[in-house]
């Protein structure tokens, strides 16, 4: 069942861009103003974790991604 909300080809490339070109550390996702689309936000390149939890409104629903780094395990020293 679809539910009629599309997703802009913006959002595709910017997304791609994250995950491969790591030309942003965080895109932020939003409906456009008559609810059909879905739209890029906000892109960011702050490594900062708090500047992207302090970029999401806080009474308005956004969705997501953060291109968190982690290391497996202890690092040789």
């Amino acid at each position: 069942m679809a539910s009629g909300v599309s997703v802009a080809d913006l959002c595709i490339t910017t997304y791609q861009q994250l995950k491969l070109g790591k030309k942003f550390k965080y895109v932020i996702f939003t409906l456009n103003d008559t609810l059909s689309q879905i739209v890029v936000d906000k892109t960011s390149d702050a490594s900062s974790y708090d500047a992207f939890v302090e970029d999401l409104p806080k009474d308005q629903c956004r969705w997501a991604v953060y291109d968190f780094d982690f290391r497996k395990g202890r690092e040789e020293e």
